[in-house]
């Protein structure tokens, strides 16, 4: 079972939320079926403004790897740099920023944290 913990500047406490594969959702739809105030603008990965850290809580978590979109923008905004656009694309060299409205939830287990 998946469980994704939420911690942010606008979040009194960390929220957890337990997931069993949230179908065709993004961890933006999550949050907000949630009532969690992750920033965002467009919700359709143009702007950047949806930009969220994610952590594994288990070390054998395997990540998804970024679209070739969500890369392009994370760069774009600063959140990548030049040298970290490129690992991303390596295995076992998860990104720590993903876009929320990009990012499909699985049943691992992450941390997000957001401003």
């Amino acid at each position: 079972m998946g469980k994704i913990s939420f911690v942010g500047m606008k979040l009194v406490e960390k929220v957890q939320v337990d997931v069993d594969r949230f179908p065709e959702g993004s961890l933006l739809d999550l949050a907000r079926a949630h009532g969690i105030p992750l920033p965002c603008d467009c919700m359709e990965g143009n702007c950047g403004a949806c930009a969220v850290k994610v952590a594994p809580l288990r070390p054998e978590t395997s990540m998804i790897r970024l679209s070739e979109r969500e890369r392009y923008l994370l760069l774009a905004v600063g959140k990548l740099s030049p040298l970290q656009y490129r690992a991303d694309t390596l295995p076992d060299h998860p990104p720590l920023w993903r876009l929320a409205c990009e990012y499909r939830v699985t049943d691992e287990q992450i941390m997000v944290a957001f401003d």
